[in-house]
C-alpha cells in the first residue's frame, strides 16, 4: 500500500506485507519482502524522485548489532531476504526511514545509508532493565527529498 506525497518533494508512506505465507516452517515468524513490492517501491520512487519516504513493515530488516540472549533470537527472525531488500532501498538512502516492530528491540540504526527504526513494545516489556516505552519520532525534511530523524521523544510506560 502506498500513500504518495502530497507534493513532489513531500513525504510519502509505503506499507509492506513482510509475512511469508508458508505451510511449514520452524518458526511462525518468517518474513520476506516480495520482488513485486520492491518493484512497486522502485516505480513510485521514480515517479516522485524528490520525495522522502517512510517504509513500514512488521519484520526487522537486519539483525541487531547487539548481543542476543539466546540463539533462537537470531534464527529466522529478520527478513530472510533482508540484505537483498536493503540493497533495493539504497537508491533511497537519505530519502527513506524504515520502521518496523517484530522483536521490538529498542534500536535506531543505519544500514547501507538507509535509516532503520525498531519500535520497542510498551506491553512486552524491555529486553534490559530499562522501563517499557515507546517513542514519538519526528521526520525532518532537509530539502531535495532528503529526510532525517530528529531526536525522538521517549514515553515510558509503567
Amino acid at each position: 500500500m502506498i500513500l504518495p506525497p502530497a507534493d513532489d518533494d513531500g513525504l510519502g508512506i509505503i506499507l509492506l506485507n513482510s509475512n511469508i505465507e508458508a505451510h511449514f516452517s520452524f518458526t511462525n515468524a518468517l518474513g520476506m519482502v516480495s520482488t513485486e513490492q520492491a518493484r512497486a517501491i522502485d516505480i513510485v520512487a521514480k515517479q516522485y524522485p524528490r520525495a522522502g519516504w517512510i517504509v513500514a513493515l512488521h519484520h526487522h530488516v537486519v539483525e541487531y548489532p547487539g548481543r542476543a540472549h539466546a540463539l533462537s533470537e537470531r534464527i529466522g527472525t529478520a527478513l530472510i531476504n533482508g540484505s537483498w531488500f536493503i540493497r533495493q532501498l539504497r537508491r533511497l538512502a537519505g530519502r527513506a526511514v524504515v520502521m518496523h516492530g517484530h522483536r521490538h528491540v529498542d534500536w535506531v540504526g543505519d544500514c547501507g545509508g538507509v535509516a532503520i527504526v525498531s519500535a520497542p513494545s510498551p506491553v512486552m516489556g524491555s529486553f534490559d532493565d530499562t522501563a517499557a516505552c515507546f517513542y514519538i519520532h519526528t521526520v525532518v525534511a532537509t530539502g531535495g527529498g532528503r529526510i532525517q530523524l530528529a531526536a525522538p521523544e521517549r514515553i515510558e510506560v509503567s
